[in-house]
């Protein structure tokens, strides 16, 4: 019985912080970003091209417990790319957050204050901007909600206004896609 307890308690400790590593990172980019494969597809991706995406994100979650809707989309088209054979440096995504959304990319402490739950939205968020996605957040929004830059995760760019920043990133040549 000492035997087993002792296997046991060897195997949480060797294997817990695998499952929770799991979740973090690459890892947590390929979970979020699963699809479903179609065998001999008769339009491929042009591996040869730059592929450049920003998702336009102004929805709040249904309840703050919840992540904000689209906020997988840029996982999903790494893992998509990926099957296509289109090498990761030619894939260049970024989100434009604005209205309902902003709340999403607040520091943890300060979500905590604000909904009186985690924000569920930071892991993928880091994740993916770990992965190079740009994560960029209208200035205008932040003004009407109140929320100070220092409240916001370390990596978030902060743009004038939502309209200025797509404006850019469609001259940078990205197209826009709504969740």
């Amino acid at each position: 019985m000492r035997r087993l307890n002792t296997a046991l308690a060897l195997a949480v400790i060797v294997l817990l912080p695998g499952f929770a590593a799991a979740q973090e990172g690459e890892a947590l980019i390929r979970k979020a970003g699963a699809f479903t494969p179609i065998p001999n597809p008769g339009f491929t991706a042009d591996k040869s091209l730059a592929l450049k995406v920003v998702w336009d994100l102004a929805e709040a979650p249904a309840s703050p417990a919840e992540t904000v809707p689209g906020l997988s989309r840029p996982a999903n088209f790494f893992m998509l790319a990926e099957a296509e054979g289109v090498p990761r440096a030619r894939v260049h995504l970024a989100l434009l957050v604005h209205g309902g959304a902003t709340t999403g990319l607040l520091a943890n402490e300060h979500y905590r204050a604000a909904k009186g739950v985690d924000n569920s939205n930071i892991a993928l968020l880091k994740a993916m901007s770990d992965a190079g996605v740009q994560v960029i957040v209208c200035g205008q929004s932040l003004v009407r909600q109140k929320i100070a830059r220092d409240q916001l995760l370390p990596f978030v760019k902060v743009s004038t206004s939502a309209t200025i920043a797509r404006a850019t990133l469609h001259a940078q040549g990205y197209g826009t896609f709504v969740p």
